[in-house]
């Protein structure tokens, strides 16, 4: 039997977001409308965005500059998409077909990640709407050293996060991204892009209504609300902690999911499905079978508590 459940959308408690300026709004006027993370019309040249920079020069949209300017983020010169947070977007290109340069946009952690540690990342994507490709290869790498792209025009590595949606093709919604990934120790500038060559980059002609004569054959895609949690701050670890055993099943799930427990009591229990940054999503009463039809595509912990006691958490996939 299927159960009315509490939903709940909020943001992490106990968590602390380990992003600097997370959706782009602090920046340094004057911007230039015209330019990117850097002011190259002011001498001397200065730095625009706090906290980020880029690779291969991104673009940084902001809703101060005017409209049919180049980086207004309600019309560009790339199409138009509201920001997902506040008036401000970066956006940058993760394929052109006639050149192997990418691009991207990193920043220095205000502290290294701790070894053996897990740590869950979400940050949301949107494709512009006057480019004609899209792609699924997009992704966040974590690295003890900030990286390069000088030598081959990309950053060659193996991102620890990768989209798992498929071909990202919407140009009017936010795609999120999420995963999770336990550290090695050390790691201190996150980057994020695209880390494959074109040759080994798959790619969709999704077309355009209105494409840009300078951008064809591009994947071109706008970036907001970058969320890195440390797993352990939201008491997010998937084990027995033994006192008995829980199953979560099928995994991964679609509408419907079935909870198997051995607990001796299954009186005054609680459940709580929350998503990869601490976010609560359901809590419920007890029951053996859930209705999870309007949760988004994920990954999400399921919790068994007895008042404030956790008794099992399970991770599951929803697809």
């Amino acid at each position: 039997m299927l159960i009315a459940c509490t939903f709940l959308f909020k943001n992490p408690i106990n968590s602390q977001n380990l992003i600097q300026n997370p959706s782009f709004e602090s920046y340094t006027n004057p911007l230039n409308c015209y330019g990117g993370f850097d002011n190259y019309n002011a001498t001397p040249v200065y730095h625009v965005v706090d906290s980020w920079f880029t690779l291969n020069s991104s673009d940084y949209f902001n809703g101060t500059c005017p409209n049919s300017t180049f980086f207004s983020p309600q019309q560009n010169v790339f199409g138009n998409q509201n920001p997902k947070i506040g008036i401000a977007y970066p956006g940058f290109i993760l394929f052109a077909a006639n050149y192997e340069t990418k691009e991207y946009i990193y920043q220095h952690l205000s502290s290294p990640l701790q070894a053996g540690k897990t740590y869950c990342l979400s940050f949301y994507v949107s494709r512009a709407d006057r480019i004609t490709h899209a792609i699924h290869s997009i992704g966040a790498y974590f690295s003890n050293n900030m990286q390069s792209a000088a030598s081959l025009g990309y950053v060659n590595a193996v991102p620890q996060i990768l989209n798992q949606n498929g071909f990202i093709t919407d140009t009017t919604n936010w795609v999120q991204i999420q995963g999770c990934f336990t550290a090695n120790g050390g790691e201190q500038y996150i980057t994020i892009g695209n880390f494959n060559s074109n040759a080994n980059t798959d790619t969709l002609f999704v077309d355009s209504n209105d494409p840009h004569p300078s951008a064809y054959k591009y994947a071109y895609y706008y970036f907001d609300d970058i969320t890195l949690i440390d797993q352990t701050t939201v008491g997010l670890k998937d084990m027995n902690y033994n006192l008995g055993v829980m199953n979560v099943y099928p995994n991964p799930a679609k509408d419907v999911l079935n909870i198997e427990t051995n607990f001796q009591t299954k009186e005054n229990l609680t459940i709580k499905i929350t998503d990869v940054i601490g976010r609560e999503n359901l809590v419920s009463d007890y029951n053996e079978q859930l209705d999870i039809f309007y949760l988004e595509k994920g990954i999400y912990f399921v919790s068994i508590l007895h008042g404030s006691k956790t008794l099992g958490v399970r991770k599951i996939v929803k697809e």
